[in-house]
């Protein structure tokens, strides 16, 4: 039986000249529903969902919350969420998707797994929180004292990352003068003290649609955590072609429910392919803004700061580097 909180984690390896393979969750039932179908392309790298009732197909789904990146020949690590509201699907330690349920999940009977895949294990557990990060990743650093390190979570579990897919990693990074997304930085409680500045320096993707970061406790998207700032910046065109102001939205989650997105058109400067520098002054009663060494706007707080311990970036942008500074 399948209930909130069962996790599927997926284990395997693509093969060699491989292309694609499929997850089913099944109804044991006369017409043989599938509740869920995980679609994976190697060839296009997208993560398909898709449903079939008596038969029909219904209309499969194939936006992601961040790149796909599926290979020939390289292990990977699928993990697949139910809750009450929808179904979360985690790639390599990162959420992808979500899916909400076109069937009752308590009816799924059972799971195949079909296509150019070897090495398979398949582990159940009921999970307090998604997703299962990786042991080793440079998406993600503990800073203490202002010095960074790498690698925060424990591989005592299960590390799945080769040592070849990390070195890759480093030389991608190498070879760019950029940090990861979605990148995450965590720090104690109490670390982003008042008056402390924390810097934001990257660059606007050429055809971005939004970029966001966010002060928040923990890193995980399922339970969604309090989130002291979500700070989104949102692109647009004008009719005459040419891109307008963005539209910058502040909102915070506080005792399970969002408090009430505050967005408005503000002159930045800021389009895209330009570079910036984005900074958050925590202030006595609320965050002060900065962008490109101006006053862009404050935000009162509905979460008390001292409580915050993790830094997230995320969308169409290239980061170059995080600072976190004490007041003058």
């Amino acid at each position: 039986m399948i209930e909130e909180g069962l996790t599927f984690f997926i284990r395997g390896r693509t093969l060699a000249n491989g292309k694609s393979f499929l997850v089913d969750f099944c109804l044991d039932n006369a017409t043989k529903d599938i509740a869920l179908r995980v679609s994976t392309s190697l060839t296009h790298n997208y993560i398909g969902r898709n449903t079939r009732i008596k038969c029909y197909w219904g209309t499969e789904e194939t936006t992601a919350a961040i790149p796909i990146a599926l290979e020939p020949n390289t292990r990977f690590l699928l993990q697949i969420l139910f809750t009450l509201d929808e179904i979360l699907i985690a790639l390599d330690g990162f959420h992808v998707a979500k899916y909400q349920h076109r069937l009752p999940y308590s009816s799924i009977r059972a799971i195949e797994i079909r296509g150019d895949v070897q090495d398979l294990h398949v582990d159940r557990r009921i999970v307090t929180d998604y997703p299962r990060r990786t042991a080793r990743s440079k998406h993600f650093v503990q800073i203490s004292n202002r010095h960074a390190e790498t690698g925060i979570y424990d591989p005592a579990d299960y590390d799945y990352l080769s040592d070849e897919q990390l070195q890759d990693e480093e030389d991608e990074l190498g070879n760019e003068r950029f940090l990861p997304l979605p990148y995450y930085a965590s720090f104690p409680q109490g670390f982003f003290a008042l008056g402390y500045r924390m810097g934001i320096l990257g660059s606007v993707s050429p055809k971005a649609q939004s970029f966001k970061l966010s002060l928040q406790l923990g890193q995980q998207i399922w339970p969604q955590p309090t989130v002291a700032l979500l700070l989104e910046f949102h692109f647009y065109t004008r009719p005459d072609g040419e891109p307008a102001e963005p539209i910058v939205a502040r909102n915070s989650f506080v005792n399970d429910r969002w408090s009430g997105e505050n967005k408005s058109e503000m002159s930045t400067g800021l389009r895209p392919g330009a570079e910036f520098h984005l900074v958050i002054v925590r202030g006595k009663l609320s965050f002060e803004i900065y962008l490109n060494n101006k006053p862009l706007t404050s935000y009162p707080y509905k979460v008390n700061p001292k409580y915050i311990d993790t830094l997230f970036v995320g969308g169409d942008m290239k980061l170059f580097n995080v600072e976190i500074e004490e007041g003058d």
